[in-house]
């Protein structure tokens, strides 16, 4: 946040702190441009005019540039009409005419001045620049530690949000890993019944088929009963089945078994 509001300071406070120094490097650079306007129009010969012609409008352009930046628009223009006039000396070809355009330039020097002391005084002191500064830092440190709080609050309903849904999510898991062990108990359960029906079933099958095989002999000594086995299974078999899917298994059995011993026999009441 510190660093917020050093930065909107800077932007803040700098421009306006910085405008009397623009104003001062303003009237100073329009001294120098006087300065050398004078020389250049004191001149005795076209080559010094033109010397000091060019000083000037260095001078001149750097003004012109300060004023723009101040606000100064009379001075910005003054400083233009001022440079133009140094320009056109330069391009003369004779000391007569260039010392005109030079002694144009060198009576616009104290407008120039004027105009740019005038812009500073009624543009405030730099005590003024810093008490608005330094409101405008203190706004911008109040509406950046709003910021800040805001986004905390936000923060932290994120993260109770986040607490409540990992509440949540334990409990969803918690449920899954009783449920799942209430099944497989279940399924223990139900698997040892299937077993228990399974070795009774078979055992049961077993000595129907042996009685149907004494049975079958009985009537006619040759006679052989034609034993199935299919009922016998591994406990395996049971891994993917109800214990209601087992009982069925035994019941479907024991009733092919019975059908083909009835079938069987049918032969021998015919005979």
């Amino acid at each position: 946040m510190k660093r917020i509001a050093s930065i909107l300071f800077l932007l803040c406070f700098i421009p306006q702190a910085n405008a009397q120094n623009l104003y001062e490097d303003a009237l100073t650079a329009a001294s120098y441009a006087y300065s050398h306007s004078k020389k250049a129009h004191g001149a005795n010969n076209v080559f010094h005019t033109q010397e000091y012609a060019d000083k000037a409008i260095e001078a001149l352009e750097k003004v012109e540039a300060l004023a723009d930046k101040c606000g100064c628009e009379e001075a910005n223009e003054t400083a233009y009409e001022a440079k133009t006039n140094m320009v056109s000396s330069l391009d003369q070809d004779t000391y007569e005419r260039s010392r005109y355009y030079a002694k144009q330039a060198k009576d616009l020097g104290p407008k120039l001045l004027e105009q740019l002391t005038d812009c500073q005084a009624n543009n405030g002191s730099s005590e003024s620049y810093v008490v608005d500064a330094v409101s405008e830092e203190e706004e911008a440190i109040a509406v950046a530690s709003e910021e800040v709080a805001q986004k905390q609050k936000e923060l932290e309903e994120q993260r109770r949000q986040l607490a409540i849904e990992q509440q949540k999510l334990q409990q969803q898991i918690a449920e899954q890993q009783k449920a799942q062990a209430a099944f497989e108990a279940q399924r223990a359960e139900e698997l040892k019944e299937q077993t228990v029906v399974k070795a009774k079933a078979e055992q049961a099958l077993q000595k129907l088929e042996s009685a149907l095989q004494e049975l079958s002999i009985a009537f006619d000594d040759e006679s052989i009963f034609e034993s199935q086995k299919d009922y016998l299974r591994s406990e395996n078999d049971l891994q993917n089945e109800t214990l209601n899917d087992t009982k069925s298994f035994y019941v479907n059995r024991a009733k092919e078994l019975t059908k083909s011993a009835m079938q069987q026999f049918a032969g021998y009441t015919e005979n």
